[in-house]
């Protein structure tokens, strides 16, 4: 599975390559000596690279070109030797036909690029620097304010205390109108699209309950977003605003988390654009490939089938697609609180058969371990006292040793070496071999906790959080318990 999705991930970035049109764009770096220059792309938060020149001009200049106009989103030019480096913006076809940058390192200690920066020709990128600047004037102005107003409540002045009240509260409509003029005036450029794509929803008032303000705050955070440009991609603003959505306003929890990321999914397919589609399948198909939060793996399963084993991947050729939707199906039935698959294998202990749906206790943890395991060893000493401690409250473990019957003795060596009491379980190849397929098992050690209908509550995780959970689940457990006997 890692590999085709990696595959997916490295035709992705391949595919987001020009479009229509020619490129020309001259930088001019005063005092920069070495002769490379790059020219990269942003997806998220990682840049690629779009272009190299290894030599100057002869009038001292890096140019960088090519027949086929670059895609829009946000550049960055870095130079060696540690990558030093400014973005610009990058917007629309015939900006790019003769686009000059000019900046120094020369009399500029700190090379820092960016302070020195001027673009020519370049309408998007002369409208972040206005925005940046005006952002500046309004932080001197709330200054101007705030400062007044302390003095005012010194003074306990209420008339210039309401005075100054008013005008600070009116300095963020003054910034919405600003972003809001800028699109409506410039509506094919990025820089108004970034700017107001990344505006935060404004809570009414009236909203004081903290569950409804979080509602109102999610229903309305795309509310600014632009999810027909796909140049929005090539920029940190899409990534980042995923992220929030899904870990910061969405309960970790495998439906939420799904529906979340359909949410997301399906924004991007209403776009019509299919690179943005594209790109948001790609991202949270593989944000979920190798998750380490428990039980959110269901959320691969759910992106797979229905947006890849649907035929809905046409960047991927049918090889990939059946790959991903193989593992999909293998993951789907262990998702938590789906029903854990039968196991009935032979007792180590007494050579008698023990199923799985026979022991009647509230919880059991399913323990795949190897007696050569290393990590099996670890996980066992730290196993062992949580077993210990649960017990006599019907807590049990199902230990599953990984050598078959022919190799058993490896088994029972180690469990008395490590004074493992529970039930430890072996069989044939063939029985033993199915066990593992149910469970898909990729490794050793692997824990499974079940409840009292054997369902399975939480998997992969660690002794330590095994712990954690029996603490609360028994709690809850026994309360109910208490609560059926009244």
């Amino acid at each position: 599975m890692k590999k085709t999705l990696l595959l997916c991930l490295a035709s992705y970035f391949l595919c987001i390559g020009t479009s229509l049109g020619q490129y020309k764009i001259t930088v001019t770096i005063d005092g920069y000596e070495k002769d490379t220059c790059i020219l990269g792309y942003q997806i998220g938060k990682t840049t690629y690279i779009a272009q190299q020149v290894n030599t100057k001009n002869k009038n001292g200049d890096f140019i960088f070109e090519g027949e086929e106009a670059l895609m829009g989103g946000l550049y960055s030019v870095l130079i060696k030797p540690n990558n030093v480096f400014f973005q610009f913006i990058l917007s629309n076809d015939e900006e790019q036909k003769d686009l000059k940058i000019k900046t120094k390192i020369i009399d500029n200690p700190a090379r820092d690029l960016t302070s020195n920066l001027k673009i020519k020709n370049s309408p998007d990128n002369a409208i972040f620097e206005d925005y940046k600047a005006f952002l500046t004037s309004m932080r001197m102005r709330s200054e101007t304010y705030n400062t007044a107003l302390a003095a005012a409540k010194e003074q306990k002045d209420d008339a210039k205390i309401a005075e100054l009240t008013q005008k600070i509260q009116g300095l963020d409509g003054e910034v919405t109108k600003y972003q809001d003029d800028l699109l409506k005036n410039n509506p094919k450029l990025l820089a108004p699209k970034l700017i107001t794509g990344s505006r935060q929803p404004e809570v009414p008032k009236e909203l004081v309950d903290r569950a409804d303000i979080l509602r109102y705050y999610k229903a309305h955070f795309w509310d600014h977003y632009d999810w027909t440009d796909e140049r929005l991609i090539r920029t940190p603003i899409l990534k980042e605003k995923i992220e929030t959505y899904i870990e910061r306003l969405t309960l970790q929890q495998v439906d939420s988390v799904s529906k979340a990321c359909e949410y997301i999914i399906d924004q991007a397919l209403a776009s019509k654009n299919k690179e943005v589609f594209q790109f948001a399948a790609v991202y949270l198909l593989n944000k979920y490939a190798e998750q380490d939060v428990i039980c959110l793996d269901g959320v691969y399963v759910s992106i797979a089938q229905k947006y890849y084993c649907s035929g809905m991947a046409y960047w991927l050729d049918s090889a990939q697609v059946e790959g991903i939707c193989a593992d999909a199906a293998k993951m789907a039935p262990l998702r938590c609180g789906r029903s854990a698959p039968e196991i009935r294998l032979k007792n180590i202990n007494d050579s008698s058969y023990v199923s799985l749906y026979n022991i009647r206790k509230p919880f059991v943890a399913v323990y795949f371990w190897d007696p050569s395991c290393g990590n099996c060893a670890k996980m066992t000493d730290k196993l062992i006292p949580v077993y210990e401690k649960y017990k006599d409250r019907g807590f049990e473990v199902l230990g599953v040793c990984s050598k078959s019957w022919k190799d058993v003795d490896a088994c029972r060596t180690k469990i008395e070496k490590q004074k493992m009491d529970w039930i430890n379980l072996s069989d044939a190849p063939y029985p033993l071999a199915w066990v593992k397929k149910y469970y898909d098992l990729r490794s050793n050690p692997f824990i499974y906790l079940l409840d009292e209908d054997k369902n399975i509550l939480f998997k992969r995780i660690t002794a330590e959080q095994l712990d954690q959970i029996l603490e609360r689940e028994f709690d809850r457990y026994e309360k109910e318990q208490k609560t059926k006997k009244k």
